[in-house]
């Protein structure tokens, strides 16, 4: 994320201006080499907080963020690119292609779910329940189902749940189908103004011919 960049640049300032007070530490004071790197540390931190809190602050203006929103967003997609990895590893346990369709539909718009929020990070809060719930139901069904669905000799009870099983992760997918149409509904929005436009520009076109 461009967050990060404020990170890049306060260390690129921060690190030559340490490099200096610790060379000026070590020829101005007569002091023990251990107390030359301290200060070196100490002017590091001293300028590359300010310097990237002030580098990042018009990042979280453009996107309409809190400094905090902004971590507990990130830290939420942290926590739903883990699930969806175990969700990908769940692949090794489907044994038919019509689970491996179904599982592989949920995998895909779980991650385009995440990397929309990725990209515009205060889009998040449209799609909360995502975060919270949806995909945590989805990982925990596909890895019950996709466990059990490989285990031999199953009754025909067992069977029975499994199929339910499978007619609720098709629940789940429409629910995840709803969360990723709620979040593209903007761009979706922009997109018909585009095109209104340019079909309002193509007609002031025509007319000046």
């Amino acid at each position: 994320m461009r967050y990060n960049i404020s990170r890049i640049i306060g260390t690129i300032i921060a690190f030559p201006i340490a490099v200096i007070a610790w060379f000026i530490s070590i020829f101005a004071f007569d002091i023990y080499m251990f107390f030359d790197l301290l200060i070196s540390a100490a002017t590091f931190f001293v300028v590359y907080f300010p310097t990237q809190r002030l580098t990042s602050r018009r990042y979280l203006n453009e996107i309409g963020l809190s400094r905090r929103d902004y971590h507990f967003v990130n830290s939420q997609l942290n926590n739903a690119q883990d699930k969806n990895r175990r969700i990908l590893k769940s692949f090794v346990n489907v044994r038919s292609i019509k689970d491996f369709r179904q599982v592989n539909d949920i995998y895909r718009i779980s991650r385009a779910i995440f990397f929309a929020v990725k990209q515009r990070p205060a889009s998040f809060f449209k799609v909360e329940s995502f975060f919270y719930s949806h995909i945590d139901n989805a990982l925990n069904l596909i890895e019950s189902y996709t466990r059990l669905a490989k285990s031999p000799k199953k009754s025909k009870a067992e069977k029975q749940k499994l199929e339910q099983t499978r007619i609720t992760l098709d629940e789940v997918k429409r629910t995840l189908i709803a969360d990723l149409k709620r979040i593209n509904e903007e761009d979706y929005n922009m997109l018909d103004i585009e095109m209104e436009l340019n079909r309002m520009e193509q007609n002031r076109k025509k007319q000046n011919r």
